[in-house]
């Protein structure tokens, strides 16, 4: 993606959508519906939205592997309605990550990770390595690695564990979900179990 391109759709009201070129072996197929809110270092803080048009995540997308940006067409004129709509029935975000993802919004994001450590916050994140999403509590992180509880993840949702808690390279995260309606659910069953 050619950065000079990301200032016009950053702060924009239409959806768009980001294709990631990871995700989608060049296809143009996978892509996530939602706003760009800012640059954060070699990240764009994305504001996604689920398939009601609501608030679904605050997500950092590499750069690098964002291929394509669409906006105005037929799919996004259709859930910038929805958003609108939700907005005007003040539901467009009822579980307050907009709230939530203010207090970082102007942090770095070792800062952020960080906070998130100390604080047993519950992160998905997706490897160009392996192309799957990661998801827990972070249990260990130093500049360059990350480490997920993905142990209990699996121990909770399914019945046998088929992955450890790997050492996660930071430079192959594609993209990363600092706050979800998911992640904070499952944080409320973790902190009440």
């Amino acid at each position: 993606m050619i950065d000079s391109n990301i200032n016009k759709y950053i702060d924009n009201n239409d959806v768009l959508e980001i294709y990631s070129k990871s995700r989608d072996n060049f296809e143009f197929e996978d892509f996530i519906l939602g706003f760009i809110v800012s640059e954060k270092d070699n990240y764009l803080l994305v504001e996604t939205i689920d398939d009601s048009g609501l608030l679904d995540s605050y997500t950092l997308l590499l750069k690098n592997d964002i291929s394509k940006i669409s906006s105005n067409t037929n799919y996004t004129n259709v859930f910038t309605h929805y958003v609108n709509s939700n907005k005007k029935n003040d539901i467009y975000d009822p579980f307050e990550l907009k709230k939530e993802m203010s207090s970082m919004r102007n942090k770095k994001l070792d800062d952020i990770i960080q906070a998130f450590l100390s604080n047993r916050k519950v992160i998905s994140l997706c490897t160009s390595v392996d192309e799957k999403f990661h998801k827990g509590n972070i249990i260990a992180y130093d500049n360059n690695h990350i480490v997920l509880d993905e142990e209990r993840y699996q121990q909770t949702f399914e019945s046998g564990i088929t992955d450890k808690n790997n050492l996660i390279k930071l430079d192959t995260i594609t993209a990363f979900d600092l706050v979800s309606k998911e992640n904070k659910l499952y944080e409320e069953y973790l902190n009440n179990h």
